[in-house]
């Protein structure tokens, strides 16, 4: 998926093997070309750019905590989304 604002994310909780996969095209089959990959660790910050595609990944046997932060809200205020 993708969002037309930035995204900072922090992570609250994560195993190794948590991760963000993102990039700026997908491919005709939906996945992300020659992704990026950020791993999650706990008390860390990752950007997502606006308009990137990515996709989240959990292959630990835990459950990941991340708190989102975007801007989409100031922009829906100022109508510059539309």
């Amino acid at each position: 998926h993708r969002h037309n604002s930035v995204a900072l994310d922090l992570c609250v909780a994560a195993k190794p093997g948590v991760y963000t996969l993102m990039g700026r095209e997908i491919d005709s089959q939906g996945f992300i070309i020659d992704p990026i990959r950020c791993d999650w660790v706990p008390a860390g910050v990752f950007v997502t750019p606006p308009g990137w595609w990515h996709s989240h990944h959990n292959d630990s046997d835990e459950v990941a905590w991340v708190l989102p932060m975007q801007d989409a809200g100031l922009y829906t205020y100022q109508r510059t989304l539309d």
